[in-house]
């Protein structure tokens, strides 16, 4: 009787998560009233289920109720931080629309439950009063990555008449087409040469909180670990490693874009998705120490590039929209708090020591050396070319010659301090006490091992070849 009264107890726990944020979503957009408060109160209700499903999880199987809280505590702070002038009806709405998604893609055990979440993850990006981009690349290939995903699971139904993860786990469903179909879906949604060009076209032309959040959940890295490493663990002409080489291809070209990108939303942009691209090929080296590196590498790139997007976002409220890094404006003058902020987001985004990203990226890049030289080879240079890159943004954005003309406060406000404080917390105790983190994902991935193919925390997913 224990075991039921426990699944039950998941299942609710999941429902309320997941249910809360889109109803406050569906009474925000049609009463436009108290959207902060409303917004604050979901994502509170969503943080304290998915803390309750982590502290309930089995040994070995906690990485998806992990992340739940990780973005379930993400999507808080932003309510917080958001700038009055951006926090909007419509804005709130949407972040808890994606909340809502991005949660139950994260619990899918379905193929059709994670089509819906993929799905209903992109709309609020297609509603003009939303959170819609100018120009059309970010809508096709957000379009084309649900496409992708939408015939291939058509196809895995039609083959398999099952829709069960688990029923389909290592039996290659569909083959090389199903495969290719799958693999295009995280291209597009990623931003995986050659469809990297709609992220720095929807961080500079989109709301810029929202698009992090929308970023860092992380959709394409889940895909991987759900169903193209689980599902088709041996493929004709070992074409499993494609998505490894294509991932570090994007991270080190969009690493060499941004040491020459002078708007700041498109070099943050790059920078989130080199360090982000990191994450693919260590979930596909299929040995422990790379898995374990990207999993834990996950959780600092989703911290750090929200914080670095929404201090962008303070400073473009405070400063006006042209900033750029083509010259110095001492901003630490008027904003040392949000200086002080944003050097420690962007250090621990590149492996500073003393931050957790510093062991992640060792571990990643141990493990992806093991399995594929070439690509482990790789990986440190573009991370060297990021953290040059976070170097001329923080000194163009900050220091130089104090400038005039203020008269408001210009600094971070008190609700603003604690939520990037949490964060900066977050990057640099996990860096101080690792073990804490890398000892539960390694625990995990030790636990996956004993069943060959079995990705951590999926409850029977497969993780290694």
């Amino acid at each position: 009787m224990t075991l039921p009264v426990e699944m039950s107890s998941a299942l609710l726990l999941r429902g309320v998560a997941i249910a809360v944020p889109w109803f406050a979503a569906f009474l925000v957009a049609v009463y436009r009233r108290q959207a902060r408060a409303a917004g604050f109160l979901a994502a509170l209700v969503a943080v304290a289920a998915c803390a309750l499903l982590l502290a309930a999880a089995p040994a070995g199987e906690s990485l998806y109720q992990a992340l739940m809280l990780l973005y379930s505590c993400l999507t808080l702070g932003a309510t917080v931080v958001l700038p009055r002038r951006d926090c909007s009806p419509g804005t709130v709405a949407g972040i808890l629309l994606m909340l809502g998604a991005t949660l139950l893609a994260y619990s899918a055990e379905n193929l059709l439950v994670l089509l819906a979440a993929w799905i209903v993850s992109i709309i609020p990006f297609f509603v003009p009063r939303w959170f819609q981009a100018g120009g059309w690349r970010p809508r096709v290939g957000l379009l084309l990555s649900a496409l992708a995903l939408a015939v291939a699971t058509g196809l895995i139904a039609a083959n398999r008449h099952a829709l069960s993860i688990d029923d389909l786990r290592g039996r290659s469903p569909g083959g090389t087409l199903v495969f290719g179909l799958l693999v295009a879906a995280v291209i597009f949604r990623k931003g995986i040469l050659p469809a990297h060009a709609w992220v720095a076209d929807a961080a500079e032309g989109g709301p810029a909180i929202p698009t992090a959040l929308l970023l860092n959940g992380h959709f394409g890295a889940l895909l991987a670990a759900k169903l193209i490493v689980p599902l088709f663990p041996v493929t004709p002409g070992n074409l499993v490693p494609v998505l490894s080489y294509l991932a570090m291809a994007t991270a080190l070209y969009v690493a060499i874009r941004a040491l020459t990108e002078n708007s700041p939303r498109r070099l943050l942009a790059f920078l989130a998705l080199s360090q982000s691209a990191a994450i693919l090929a260590g979930l596909e080296s299929g040995t422990a120490e790379g898995v374990t590196g990207a999993l834990v590498h996950w959780f600092v790139v989703t911290v750090s590039t929200v914080g670095l997007f929404a201090i962008l976002r303070l400073l473009e409220v405070r400063f006006g929209e042209n900033l750029t890094a083509s010259k110095h404006l001492g901003l630490a003058e008027h904003a040392p708090r949000l200086a002080v902020f944003f050097c420690v987001f962007g250090l621990a985004l590149v492996g500073l020591p003393g931050t957790l990203s510093f062991c992640s990226e060792d571990l990643l890049i141990h493990g992806t050396l093991l399995s594929h030289r070439f690509v482990g080879v790789l990986l440190p240079i573009a991370t060297a070319m990021n953290a040059v890159s976070v170097f001329r943004l923080f000194t163009r954005l900050f220091l130089g010659k104090r400038r005039t003309g203020f008269t408001a406060m210009a600094d971070a406000l008190p609700r603003e301090r604690w939520i990037l404080a949490a964060g900066v917390l977050f990057v640099v105790l996990g860096g101080l006490f690792p073990n804490v983190f890398v000892a539960q994902r390694s625990a995990e991935v030790a636990a996956a091992r004993a069943f060959p193919g079995v990705l951590p925390g999926s409850g029977g997913a497969r993780c290694c070849r």
